[in-house]
């Protein structure tokens, strides 16, 4: 096809008259004029493809087609523990356990005095006064005293 049809390819398939100098070739060349011939009864072809309104799927369609891509779809073991009365349960029946275990722990801690207030410092215990001096003096008071902690009397 020639310059001037592919440059004014879509008016001429819409029907539109071209200018003179068109009309003039296509009415000289041969292979234009049937390639444009062919191409107007491709456009008419595929007009006649389109519906003439737009179509409305049957009742239920979308219902269908979400049921199948649930079909489809893949599986895995925690749907059965999220979406089920049993995963449910499950998962409450755990957080009870948690809830109960917790308590025990904490309990038991408050026996044992770990977790009670803590001592109070009382005017009978007795701190060392700061160390002064010399760097490798105070390293030295330092691992003497690591070395000689005893903890705490209960």
């Amino acid at each position: 096809m020639h310059g001037p049809i592919r440059d004014q390819l879509e008016e001429l398939l819409n029907g539109r008259k071209g200018q003179q100098d068109l009309d003039a070739h296509l009415a000289s060349c041969a292979e234009c004029s049937g390639e444009l011939d062919v191409m107007r009864q491709q456009s008419e072809l595929l007009r006649m493809l389109r519906a003439p309104e737009p179509v409305e799927p049957t009742p239920g369609f979308y219902a269908r087609v979400m049921q199948r891509i649930e079909e489809r779809g893949v599986t895995s073991i925690w749907s059965v523990f999220a979406y089920s009365p049993f995963g449910k349960r499950l998962a409450l029946a755990s957080l009870a356990l948690a809830v109960v275990l917790g308590t025990w722990v904490i309990g038991l801690e408050r026996e044992d005095g770990h977790l009670g207030s803590e001592p109070a410092i009382t005017e009978e215990a007795s701190f060392d006064p700061p160390v002064i001096g010399d760097q490798q003096h105070q390293r030295d008071v330092v691992l003497v005293n690591l070395a000689s902690y005893a903890g705490p009397v209960n």
